[in-house]
């Protein structure tokens, strides 16, 4: 019986403690917003696959991969913005996206929450922020450090990171744009 009530013992210590695939418990300063991924999105405009790349404070890519839109790419690059859709492209000096389409959104809220103290932990590796009054929270993988979930509940959006990884290079903006 002893036997037994060890073997118990030592099983249940097992899986508390060490099959845990969550990683340690972060605080705001070890996420890592320099990461590339694929991009569930959903938002009062529809929901939407995306390719997603951040390589630092607005430098971002977007890509829609699916439904209405697909084939749009926007490219941020700090002192540009870019539309590519069909061939076409377009460039400004700011993001031409209204300010509460999803994925200016996404671009914005990453950069807010990337910078010192902008974020507050609720829990076990989820944070929250604000960004002009908008609410926003975030989940993060916690071996990794990157984000793998945001809800901005005041606009509706809700963002799933999916088989996300160190971003391996600066975002690339077509240079053949007249």
């Amino acid at each position: 019986m002893k036997r037994f009530l060890a073997f118990c013992f030592a099983f249940s210590f097992l899986f508390l403690f060490g099959c845990s695939s969550g990683g340690k418990t972060l605080e705001p300063k070890d996420l890592n917003f320099i990461f590339s991924c694929r991009a569930d999105a959903t938002c009062p405009s529809g929901e939407f696959i995306c390719e997603f790349c951040r390589s630092g404070q607005e430098d971002a890519t977007v890509e829609i991969l699916s439904g209405n839109g697909k084939g749009l790419k926007w490219y941020w690059n700090g002192s540009n913005f870019t539309a590519t859709y069909c061939g076409l492209s377009a460039q400004s000096g700011t993001c031409a996206l209204p300010d509460d389409s999803f994925p200016a959104l996404l671009v914005t809220i990453l950069d807010c929450a990337e910078k010192p103290g902008a974020l507050a932990a609720d829990g076990q590796n989820t944070f929250s922020g604000s960004l002009k009054g908008c609410e926003f929270q975030l989940t993060a993988n916690g071996k990794t450090g990157i984000p793998e979930t945001l809800s901005v509940p005041d606009r509706e959006l809700k963002v799933s990171f999916q088989n996300s990884g160190i971003a391996q290079a600066e975002t690339v903006v077509p240079t053949n744009l007249r």
